[in-house]
């Protein structure tokens, strides 16, 4: 200010160089102030080229693009002005269209501008700056062709493409043309181009090319910055072990305690999650620097159903009270989340009651935690007391409409949607598509399926349709309605399959009665490295059942155990059973009954299902002493009673003893296990005397 006093005591503050300079000044230190810069600015008769730029510069360095956009169409509607912009401002205007996509109409304005008045391809500042703007506003096309055209390039516009292709989700581009600029164009990365790259790879889980990154990482010296990026990198591609060497070799700080917390919860290791906290002393100061770690932890006590430290969360929420108000939002709805998954509905509605900004997403939540309780009811005059709905907020219903049981309602509600029946404008995302996918698989509804699927093409990109979600929805549709064809073509499009989508073909194939086309399938899974989980083998084991391939379905069952870690079931002990028995092993069936007893699942019990399929082989092989044996345990377990009933009346009749049939039934009666009225009867008249 004493400067600008000093300034007008001379007269030159009116003049356009000193100004420029003086703006330059107050807008690029610590404490700009762009208010004193516009008064200044407003203070100069005849303004110049330089003095526009600068003003336009200073808001947009300090994130005001929309102010930097007024100028600019304000400096070239001067009346009488003979002002032409010059490459800096022009960059400067692109630059402000990336922070306000919206506005891209005018930078591509400045483009053909700058085309016209000869300042490209030649001019590489502005050439960056472009295909910057193109990348952010989600043309990587665009940014593709200023690209190629620039006759020189620097690091910055590498940096730039490379990152442009890395946000618009081309990671595989991306990593080329860092390939490219490391052995062609002899223009070296930097750090800013690691991290990116890093960021591509962990995105496009290229694992492969991400080690190759840490080792120029090491081999460049930039190994010690980029622990959080490398390690970042692990977590995305589900290499955690890789992820806590990293984090393990050097001194932990705030940032590497929030990417190895992330990490666990993306990989969805819960367990790790609370176990780390546990062990950290320091954990307060994280939430001190980031708010938003409420989340993941919030997140690893709704899938652990860890209601007791969930509550201790939210208290030592209450007590740090440092979130922002968007931020809120995030953990309110977290908050809600894990009160829901807990089966603490009253909880999560008495968060929702309190929090001080009744935010959509929020709303969101909450009928998403009655959905997942089964309280459909209360869901439905939640969302219809909705002040404004989103996209998530009618996938929510549609999605829970389906998870309890009431697709023909759900599709009902996606038909609302796409015709606006309310009034709403909203439309409809790829995860509002897969809810309706899913309903039309509970209900074998081709037509509506095809129908979806039809919308998926025309308003989705190709990627977005190979997407592994999508895809594995389609899949799953085209298979439960009897398009197997369809479905294999769907799966065959899929570039990236995880194991959700290997079961889905599975299953389908083996549904219909494929079994040996199930069976090359899950081969192949295997052949390319994808590990089955426990659905998978459900399918798989009741594919051997089905085709009488007893040994082979042991093996699997051994395979599942040893290599693969995973503890049996109640499904997977019953298809076992089920295998067994309709090949007349009788005996071994009931010695694996005998492991289960002793152990051989988590508790130890033996479920009705697994003595159903029991007393189901021996009414089919007509095994009537192990039928009693069967139907007693049953009985004395009181598990499934009146099912036993008619199972063991079943097994004497399938041998020819009616009047065991005949006994069984009447004991049914008489001792009051009828669950759906009197046991019916049938006669044959066999004499007409």
């Amino acid at each position: 200010m004493n400067r600008h006093a000093w300034l007008i005591k001379l007269g030159l503050d009116t003049n356009p160089a000193v100004v420029t300079r003086l703006i330059n000044d107050c807008t690029q230190s610590s404490s700009c102030n762009l208010n004193y810069a516009h008064k200044l600015f407003d203070q100069v008769p005849q303004k110049d080229t330089t003095l526009w730029t600068s003003l336009i510069s200073a808001y947009t360095r300090s994130n005001h693009p929309l102010r930097a956009l007024q100028l600019f169409s304000l400096m070239t509607r001067q009346p009488g002005s003979t002002l032409k912009p010059n490459h800096f401002v022009l960059a400067t205007i692109a630059r402000a269209v990336a922070s306000s996509p919206h506005h891209l109409p005018l930078g591509r304005t400045v483009h053909a501008y700058a085309v016209k008045s000869g300042f490209l391809p030649a001019n590489v500042v502005l050439g960056t700056a472009l295909l910057d703007m193109y990348s952010k506003c989600d043309m990587p096309g665009f940014a593709c062709k200023v690209f190629d055209e620039l006759p020189e390039r620097n690091l910055v516009t590498w940096n730039a493409m490379v990152s442009g292709y890395v946000r618009n989700g081309m990671e595989i581009r991306g990593l080329e043309l860092f390939y490219c600029m490391k052995c062609v164009e002899f223009c070296g990365p930097d750090e800013f181009t690691v991290a990116t790259v890093l960021a591509g790879c962990g995105r496009a889980r290229d694992l492969v090319f991400g080690m190759q990154i840490h080792g120029y990482a090491i081999v460049s010296g930039f190994e010690a910055v980029f622990v959080n990026p490398i390690s970042n990198m692990y977590f995305q591609c589900g290499k955690v072990c890789c992820a806590e060497r990293v984090l393990d070799g050097v001194e932990g700080n705030v940032v590497s305690k929030l990417v190895r917390i992330r990490g666990y919860v993306f990989n969805q290791r819960y367990r790790d999650v609370i176990d780390y906290v546990a062990s950290e002393n320091n954990m307060p100061g994280i939430f001190e620097v980031d708010g938003t770690m409420y989340v993941p932890l919030l997140s690893a006590c709704a899938e652990l159903s860890l209601l007791n430290v969930g509550r201790q969360v939210h208290g030592l929420l209450i007590a740090m009270e440092n979130s922002s108000e968007e931020d809120g939002a995030i953990i309110g709805s977290a908050l809600i989340n894990m009160y829901c998954k807990c089966n603490s509905v009253a909880e999560a509605q008495k968060v929702f009651d309190a929090w001080p900004t009744a935010q959509v997403a929020l709303w969101n939540s909450m009928i998403s935690g009655y959905m997942y309780n089964g309280l459909v009811e209360n869901a439905r005059e939640l969302w219809e007391e909705m002040p404004e709905k989103n996209v998530i907020s009618w996938t929510s219903m549609i999605s829970g409409y389906v998870q309890n049981g009431m697709p023909r309602e759900g599709l009902s509600l996606l038909a609302k949607m796409y015709s606006h029946g309310d009034g709403s404008r909203v439309e409809g995302n790829c995860f509002t598509c897969v809810a309706g996918l899913e309903a039309c698989s509970h209900l074998t509804n081709l037509e509506k399926g095809k129908q979806i699927h039809a919308k998926l093409t025309r308003t989705l990109t190709k990627a977005d349709i190979e997407n592994v979600v999508i895809g594995t929805a389609l899949v799953d549709m085209y298979s439960k309605s009897g398009h197997l064809s369809h479905a294999q073509t769907c799966f065959e499009l899929m570039k990236e399959r995880n194991v959700v989508a290997w079961t889905s073909i599975i299953t389908g194939y083996a549904f219909h009665g494929f079994g040996f086309r199930a069976l090359e399938i899950f081969q192949q899974m295997m052949e390319m490295g994808i590990e089955p989980n426990e659905v998978t083998f459900v399918s798989v084991l009741t594919v051997c059942s089905h085709c009488g391939l007893v040994d082979k379905g042991l093996q699997y069952f051994r395979l599942m155990r040893e290599k693969y870690r995973i503890i049996p079931r109640e499904d997977h002990f019953t298809c076992l059973i089920d295998m067994l028995g309709r090949a007349g092993r009788l005996d071994e069936a009931w010695a694996l009954v005998d492991d289960i007893e002793e152990g051989e699942t988590s508790d130890g019990c033996v479920s009705g299902t697994i003595w159903a399929a029991m007393l189901g082989a021996c009414q089919l092989h007509g095994n009537v002493e192990m039928g009693r044996r069967v139907a007693n345990k049953m009985l004395e377990s009181k598990k499934q009673v009146s099912m036993t009933y008619v199972a063991l009346s079943n097994v004497y009749a399938a041998a020819g003893m009616w009047n065991e049939a005949y006994r069984v039934r009447e004991n049914w009666r008489k001792e009051g296990n009828i669950d759906g009225g009197e046991p019916g009867l049938s006669r044959i008249c066999t004499s007409l005397q």
